[in-house]
């Protein structure tokens, strides 16, 4: 049974070229996508690049699983928000596209191109073309306009991941969407492309995925599908998708209520999934690779109009009752923030914040450009949205750049009331929940405060194993590990114990940990909570109080290190794990920073 090779599209924007790139060495010893990146960003992005310049790269990267173990395409690149290593996943067919096109190591975009310009792959064919015309559009316009486009041309339908207004006007959140609500939404990847003047990428394959044993992956994939444990998650998943998430953790204090200041409140009550899918969902799909068929979009039409979504966690969490409104009022703004193009956890978060400074007039009416941004005013908080998305007047323009930038602009004041973490808002999962929330690893992340912390989601988002259908993969096989293990040996020809995977996904955690290291994080000044977690104790629905004590928190932290992310009392890599782990060729910078000993 021979390996498989892989192969990158490297496309540089700078000089309109393309080229085809074997990394099949580096795949073994990294995988794909964020692992993969992870070298690929040491290596081409000098320390201490713009963020939003041309030496910044951006990965689309799947790998050697992406539509077997669920299908997710990770967006890698420095961090516009942060400054560190930053990633965006997304769920969709476009990664699937991306595979069949037989590019099993994604597509590279170094450099800025001159013009806005959108990149276009069929198969062995790729072109740089003009996007002049999708400029300024939303992202709704944009996809339409260029599936029809080239598939009228073609005759073929193109997965398309395309950015929105935000985007383009370096809103430093901005993400980029896929079927309209995919969203590859944290870090400000967005921003990202459209720092490159890259509107979309259109992509379509029909060579198919090369493994190296097709029936046995076929007989791994059998058997995962027709499980009852993939029928008994699938039950749970199409029923409800991401929608039943955000009601339960906001009556246990886990989710933020008016900018994070209560744990529980009444308007919690107007967030009722049964009430949402009965009036407005419609139909259910899954991407390729998935039994669950989580994607539960909603259609509404109404005195505004006909228009439609979905509402995920992450794009609804951030808004909700952290602004004072139910799931009705959100349908209209988490279509908003899709079509304008920004990730909903840290526009909610701002937002939410916003109208805290406006309520104690640290930010005035003048500051948003006339705007009255009061609790609960869907008509006020859609307007701010759009004035951030276009940097327009003083108060949004300083909101698009996140909240430490912000800073600046509003004083000293503002901070207390800054419910973030790492500077990113923080108002799912609240910090002070010690049981149901991500307090430690999000305090503990070298990326900000969101999901894919942590070893295991250095490990799946290489494999590009998508964290909603692994459920069952986990059930059937024992372990993520051990599932990831036996597809990649069927999948590439490889040979992998259960401790060379382990191995990888260490791996891949330390090198991400050391990117965001060289750029100028460091646990003992980044790694805390916002202050109202230990100043502002929250009672849930059910009469237990949150708080945290500040020694409590440093003692929790560093047994969270050691523990769990196998890292020294102080949050750093151990030189012995990078030499064992062949990450020695980092030790030269982490030395020159006093980052190892």
């Amino acid at each position: 049974m021979s390996e498989v090779n892989f192969k990158l599209l490297e496309v540089d924007l700078t000089k309109e070229t393309s080229r085809v790139l074997d990394v099949t060495e580096d795949v073994k010893k990294y995988l794909g996508a964020r692992g993969l990146a992870n070298k690929l960003m040491w290596d081409l992005v000098p320390q201490g690049a713009d963020a939003l310049g041309p030496d910044n790269i951006l990965h689309v990267g799947v790998g050697p699983l992406t539509g077997l173990l669920g299908t997710k395409m990770v967006l890698s690149f420095k961090s516009p928000l942060t400054n560190w290593a930053g990633r965006s996943t997304v769920s969709g067919y476009i990664g699937d596209e991306i595979v069949k096109a037989q590019y099993g190591a994604g597509i590279l975009f170094k450099g800025r191109a001159k013009r806005p310009v959108y990149l276009y792959v069929y198969d062995d064919k790729v072109e740089i073309r003009d996007a002049s015309d999708l400029w300024g559009k939303w992202k709704q316009e944009t996809e339409v306009m260029l599936r029809d486009r080239l598939n009228e041309e073609t005759g073929e339908m193109f997965g398309v991941l395309c950015i929105g207004p935000a985007g383009e006007n370096l809103v430093r959140y901005a993400n980029a969407t896929t079927e309209f609500v995919h969203s590859a939404s944290k870090w400000g990847c967005g921003a990202v492309m459209g720092s490159k003047n890259l509107k979309a990428i259109a992509v379509r394959g029909t060579k198919g995925p090369s493994y190296a044993d097709h029936q046995k992956v076929w007989e791994l994939f059998r058997t995962y599908a027709v499980s009852s444990k993939t029928a008994l998650h699938k039950l749970s998943r199409s029923r409800w998708g991401a929608t039943a998430s955000p009601a339960p953790l906001l009556r246990y204090a886990a989710e933020g209520i008016k900018n994070n200041h209560f744990g529980y409140h009444e308007i919690v009550e107007e967030s009722n999934y049964l009430d949402h899918c009965l009036k407005y969902h419609i139909w259910t799909d899954g991407c390729p690779g998935c039994a669950a068929a989580c994607f539960v979009p909603y259609f509404k039409n109404g005195p505004k109009g006909a228009f439609g979504g979905e509402i995920r966690h992450d794009n609804v969490g951030g808004f909700n009752a952290n602004i004072m409104v139910g799931f009705e009022e959100m349908l209209e703004i988490a279509t908003l923030e899709d079509e304008l193009g920004m990730d909903g956890e840290e526009l909610g978060g701002i937002v939410a914040w916003a109208m805290d400074l406006y309520e104690h007039g640290i930010i005035t009416k003048e500051d948003l450009g006339g705007i009255d941004l009061r609790w609960g005013d869907v008509a006020a908080t859609c307007e701010l949205m759009k004035k951030i998305a276009y940097k327009q007047g003083r108060a949004p323009a300083a909101l698009a750049e996140g909240f430490r930038r912000a800073y600046q602009v509003f004083g000293e004041k503002s901070k207390w009331y800054a419910f973030e973490v790492h500077g990113c808002a923080a108002p799912t999962y609240d910090v002070r929940n010690k049981e149901v929330a991500w307090g430690i690893p999000f305090a503990t992340s070298h990326n900000g405060a969101r999901m894919g912390h942590g070893i295991e989601s250095a490990l799946t988002e290489a494999a590009t194993a998508c964290i909603f259908t692994t459920p069952p993969f986990q059930q059937i096989w024992g372990s993520i590990e051990e599932a990831t293990r036996v597809f990649l040996n069927a999948a590439c020809g490889w040979n992998l114990s259960l401790d060379d995977v382990k191995d990888i996904a260490l791996r891949n955690y330390y090198f991400n940990r050391c990117l965001s290291l060289r750029e100028g994080y460091h646990p003992s000044k980044d790694d805390n909570f916002p202050p109202r977690a230990f100043d502002e104790p929250i009672t849930d629905k059910y009469g237990n109080t949150w708080v945290w004590d500040k020694a409590e928190f440093e003692a929790e932290k560093k047994r969270y290190y050691v523990k769990n992310l196998r890292l020294t009392e102080e949050g750093l890599p151990p030189r012995e794990g990078l030499e064992r782990l062949g990450l020695d060729f980092l030790l030269p910078a982490l030395k020159s920073m006093s980052l190892v000993s």
